[in-house]
């Protein structure tokens, strides 16, 4: 019965302090946390536009297809020319003339590295595998084919367009051979996780290219700069007719990551 008695007193005094009315008490706010958002998806129809590998010097590339669209592409991929040569029949390695690219200035044109370059904007980090294959040197005279001709990509570097480094893909091992008819070979490899964005698989040394355009006595006119990253051999038991001998160079972008086809 006392406790019934106390419990009414309490009721009565909290009205009173309240003026008749309840007080409820809220804790202070001092953070709140709200949420932005932004959803990617690939875009079957944009067009890609090529991303050169040296900044220095600084050049226009145009993709080797235009347009280029779609999701995962080759953008670029190198042309080997291997220059006018002496017919001779000791066995011979060649250095390939360095190719031209359009400086951004618009004031000419300047030899600038190789490079094959590969964007994958699908947004799956599914991974990809960049390879390539050749076939025979061929004229339409009567020593038609260069028989025992390989080429040999000596020496090569990766140059990523990300801030992540681990997403970058992997290049070819030094010395890699190309065989006329003989499997495509990979060049540049994104295991799966990896090489999302622009990537370039580069073949050159562009300082060593300026320099040997900046050399004294080099002739423009007569003279060509050299590119000692990509090399063709030719036995010297091959019969070799005056006359410009030509293969194919086949560049296969798959989704599906792996070694040599």
């Amino acid at each position: 019965m006392k406790f019934i008695r106390l419990a009414t007193i309490t009721a009565l005094s909290t009205t009173l302090f309240a003026g008749g009315a309840a007080v409820v008490f809220a804790d202070e706010v001092k953070e709140v946390t709200t949420e932005g958002q932004i959803k990617f998806e690939a875009d079957e129809e944009g067009e890609l536009v090529i991303i050169p590998p040296i900044t220095e010097p600084e050049v226009i590339i145009p993709p080797i297809v235009e347009p280029v669209t779609g999701p995962l592409s080759i953008l670029q991929a190198p042309t080997m020319n291997f220059g006018s040569q002496v017919i001779s029949n000791q066995d011979r390695t060649y250095n390939m003339v360095a190719e031209m690219a359009n400086l951004a200035d618009g004031s000419g044109q300047t030899p600038y590295v190789s490079f094959a370059q590969v964007q994958d904007v699908r947004g799956t980090n599914a991974g990809w595998d960049l390879q390539v294959s050749l076939s025979d040197f061929k004229s339409n005279t009567q020593n038609n084919i260069l028989t025992g001709a390989e080429i040999s990509l000596v020496d090569s570097f990766i140059r990523y367009e990300g801030n992540n480094p681990n997403n970058a893909p992997t290049n070819h091992a030094a010395g890699l051979k190309l065989l006329p008819n003989g499997a495509a070979r990979s060049v540049m490899t994104a295991a799966e996780g990896q090489g999302a964005g622009a990537s370039s698989v580069v073949w050159g040394d562009q300082a060593d290219l300026n320099a040997q355009l900046t050399a004294e006595g080099f002739d423009p006119e007569t003279d060509v700069v050299e590119n000692k990253a990509i090399q063709l051999f030719i036995p010297g038991a091959t019969a070799k007719d005056a006359t410009t001998y030509t293969s194919t160079l086949t560049w296969e972008l798959t989704s599906t990551p792996g070694e040599d086809a």
